[in-house]
Formats: structure tokens, C-alpha cells, sequence
């Protein structure tokens, strides 16, 4: 396959606004889209009142991108396997979503594992009113730094914008590269601050890559994009402001102010709680 032909999402790098516009893109985003439709058809039986993120997460600034780019690697990956043989791949910090299922049905077992003992009743649930040919799905709690799985059980680990909010994500690091098999993949997004006060920062960027460095290599180089053609939570489909209700955003301004009041900040005052861009990785276990 030459350059010119590859798949839009053939590259690690940040999220563009011009990937959006891709017949690669939109073949995916209607997949994924019918998918939730569908888990959100028994969404009544599988959410308690005390999940707290949103239950359609796919129309986000940002998941409008990252499902559908993790979802092509997964799916391209899965090729390289026999057909007869499941590999194990966990969704690290997965919440309770349609993505676990539709990644299933491309024949992986996907493990879900999260520190949230709401998302495990809930998910749980929703397990149990899949359909049976949606694959194999289940859930184990991490309750501490250490995930729940053996010395390389995984073939291949995603996480969807969760790393860069770990205070140990270093730990963390240490932590998929000892589950992740030899020669296995790990397909990670993260949100990149573009302010300067929000995560993820310029410091903690450069400790998450010279880690990340320590056990992997890219399977696909970093493309640079356009500073006008970055995906950020301005922009897009889905952006934050315009879904945020205005009493939530009034409420957070008046804290903002209050805390610049008392604590005699004299930062800009922003109308966002962040501004921030989405970046990609693929890569593999050294």
C-alpha cells in the first residue's frame, strides 16, 4: 500500500479536524454510532443513578475521535491473528460504554478494568443484556495500582483519555508494560493541555513520553498537523462549551471567581473550565 493510500488514522500524532471530513472517518463513526444506539436501547437496566458520566459518550469533542481511531487499530490488528485464536485485549479505565462490545465483536476477549465499583455492578449489567454474538466481554476491579492481570496475559492494551489524569501515571506505565505480552500493542490517547491550566502539562508530557519510550516503540510515526487543523474542545462536531448547560458553565465561572477572590489570583479569567487538544499513540512492546 502505498503513502497516498493509507487509512487516515495510520499515524500517532494529534487529533485533526480534517480527519473529520474522511470517508475513513465517517465509515467508522456510523459503525460505532449504530452500536450505541443499540446499548442505549437498554440503558435503563444497565445504568444506576450513581454512574456519573455520560452515557453517550461517543457525541464528545474528543471520543468523536478517539473511539473511532482506537476502534481502526484494534480492528487492523486483529488481522495479524489466527481466526481461531481470541486475544486478550484490556480497556484500562473503560467506565460503562457501548466501546467494549463493538471492540468484542471484532474477536477479542476484551477485559474492562476500572477502580470504580459503580462501573463494575453496572457494567456487569450490561454484560448480562449484550447480545450473545457481541463476544466476550467482562470486568475486574483494580484496587490499587497494581492491574488485575497476570504477567503478560494481554495482547494488546487501550486507553481512552484516562492516563493523563493519574497522579502515578508513571506507575501505571510500569503497570500495562508488564501485562502487555512481547511484540504486543498498546493504543493510548490523552488529553494535552493548551492553556496552562489543565493536565495534561508540558512537564508531565515529556515524564509520560521518555516513559513510555523506556518500554515501547511507535508502530506509526507522528504526523504533524496544522495548528489550524488541530481537533481541540473549541472546534468540531461536539464542542465542549455548546454542550456544557449554561448553569453548569455559570456555576463555574462564579467558583473561579470566588477563588481568585480569596486566594488573590490574577490569572485571565476563562470561560471554559479547559481548552484542550487530543493525541494519539500506537505503539508496541520493545
Amino acid at each position: 500500500m502505498s503513502e497516498y493510500q493509507r487509512h487516515v488514522f495510520d499515524r500517532s500524532g494529534l487529533a485533526a479536524l480534517s480527519d473529520l471530513q474522511t470517508q475513513d472517518w465517517y465509515q467508522l463513526f456510523e459503525l460505532l454510532e449504530k452500536d450505541q444506539t443499540t446499548f442505549l436501547d437498554k440503558e435503563e437496566h444497565i445504568f444506576s443513578q450513581e454512574y456519573k458520566w455520560p452515557h453517550d459518550p461517543l457525541f464528545n469533542w474528543s471520543r468523536v475521535w478517539e473511539y473511532p481511531y482506537v476502534f481502526h487499530h484494534l480492528k487492523k490488528w486483529r488481522k495479524g491473528f489466527d481466526k481461531t485464536y481470541i486475544p486478550k485485549v484490556v480497556d484500562y479505565g473503560s467506565g460503562v460504554t457501548f466501546f467494549p462490545f463493538s471492540v468484542a465483536r471484532l474477536g477479542y476477549h476484551v477485559i474492562c478494568v476500572d477502580c470504580d465499583k459503580v462501573c463494575k455492578g453496572d457494567l456487569e449489567k450490561a454484560i448480562k443484556f449484550s447480545p450473545r454474538n457481541q463476544g466476550i466481554v467482562d470486568f475486574r476491579l483494580a484496587e490499587d495500582i497494581t492491574l488485575p492481570l497476570k504477567d503478560c496475559e494481554a495482547d494488546v492494551v487501550y486507553s481512552i483519555s484516562v492516563l493523563e489524569h493519574i497522579t502515578s501515571f508513571e506507575k501505571t506505565i510500569d503497570e500495562i508494560s508488564r501485562i502487555i505480552k512481547p511484540n504486543g500493542i498498546m493504543i493510548l490517547t490523552i488529553d494535552l493541555d493548551l492553556r496552562g491550566d489543565s493536565e495534561i502539562s508540558i512537564e508531565n508530557y515529556t515524564k509520560l513520553t521518555n516513559k513510555l519510550s523506556r518500554y515501547f516503540d511507535y508502530l506509526y510515526p507522528e504526523k504533524v498537523i496544522h495548528p489550524a487543523d488541530i481537533l481541540d474542545s473549541e472546534k468540531g462536531p461536539y464542542p465542549f462549551n455548546k454542550k456544557l448547560e449554561s448553569w453548569k458553565l455559570m456555576w463555574w465561572q462564579i467558583k473561579r471567581e470566588f477563588r481568585q477572590v480569596f486566594s488573590k489570583e490574577t490569572s485571565i479569567k476563562y470561560y471554559s473550565p479547559f481548552y484542550l487538544a487530543i493525541q494519539g499513540f500506537v505503539m508496541k512492546k520493545k
